[in-house]
């Protein structure tokens, strides 16, 4: 119990320093990364009119894959080390690809389906990464449960309508 309190506590400071360091300073200057690298890369792929930076507020979702990353027990260097390039890589793909939406609905809002991926992507990559360690969670919590009731069989009265000696 105290190990999973500590890794919570380490979890949330984590995440309010990278928040607090993404909020003074962070945000304009990733928007300025995107600015300078993001034009090349929607031309590689044709669509060098997107806009880049136009939702800014989504790009905070890398905050709690660093902190999940970083906070899981039992992850070794090599993968937590991987895990981090990778996954952080998946979510500037995840950005790029997020402001490519605003081509396709031009309302002043983020759509449902695009925000909720994006939400969810951290989260999913975690898992991905940390996947050696949270398999074997999974599989104690199941071991955990008590086994489902054995089911009755048929009952006698189905059995009692139907005549076997035809």
């Amino acid at each position: 119990m105290k190990r999973g309190i500590l890794v919570v506590i380490g979890f949330i400071a984590i995440t309010v320093a990278l928040t607090f360091l993404w909020e003074e300073g962070g945000r304009l200057n990733y928007g300025r990364f995107l600015k300078t690298v993001a034009p090349t890369i929607y031309d590689w792929f044709g669509v060098g009119d997107a806009r880049v930076g136009a939702l800014r507020q989504r790009y905070i979702n890398w905050i709690p894959f660093v902190g999940l990353v970083a906070v899981t027990p039992g992850l070794a260097l090599r993968r937590r080390v991987f895990g981090l390039m990778g996954g952080l890589g998946a979510i500037f793909v995840g950005h790029l690809a997020l402001n490519l939406t605003e081509r396709v609905h031009k309302a002043a809002h983020l759509p449902f389906v695009p925000s909720l991926v994006s939400d969810a992507l951290p989260f999913v990559l975690w898992i991905l990464v940390a996947w050696p360690v949270v398999s074997v969670w999974f599989a104690d919590t199941l071991a955990a449960l008590p086994a489902p009731p054995a089911s009755p069989g048929p009952s006698s009265a189905s059995n009692d309508s139907r005549d076997v000696t035809e």
